[in-house]
């Protein structure tokens, strides 16, 4: 079962129109990584804690119309 903090980031990313590549490259991971956190199959509490401040502060350019750049690849 997943946890529910990671249903409402992925809630949140769909409302704000914030990709896994975005809020991976906030947080500082690989897409790859974030993408098996917002799974349930890794992560732990400190990762919780950098992905919610990671998307608010993405949430907060957004809501003020700065730009969100996609990680280069």
């Amino acid at each position: 079962m997943l946890d529910s903090w990671i249903a409402d980031v992925v809630g949140r990313m769909r409302i704000a129109e914030i990709s896994n590549s975005q809020l991976a490259k906030e947080c500082g991971y690989a897409a790859t990584y974030l993408s098996t956190v917002l799974h349930g199959k890794k992560g732990n509490a400190k990762t919780r804690d950098c992905v919610m401040s990671a998307l608010e502060r993405l949430e907060k350019k957004k809501a003020t119309g700065l730009p969100v750049d996609e990680k280069e690849e």
